[in-house]
């Protein structure tokens, strides 16, 4: 069985993350917080934060992972 983890680069994971750290701030800034969907959007933004930290920094941090049911030899 081969297994392989595809990960993002990590200028483009961090890019990610800075990217929802703006969402974040401009939410916050902008909108009530009374509003129940302003909290939906502030934890998507948070779960992209995270997400996209963990596959920037982590050792086996990957966004994908193929596993082939396959010999390594091919047959």
């Amino acid at each position: 069985m081969l297994v392989y983890r595809i990960k993002p680069s990590k200028p483009s994971a961090v890019f990610g993350a800075i990217v929802g750290v703006a969402m974040i701030i401009f939410v916050l800034v902008r909108f009530p917080l009374g509003e129940p969907f302003v909290w939906l959007w502030l934890a998507v933004a948070v779960g992209v934060v995270g997400f996209s930290l963990w596959a920037a920094f982590a050792k086996r941090g990957a966004e994908k992972v193929v596993v082939e049911d396959r010999s390594p030899l091919g047959r």
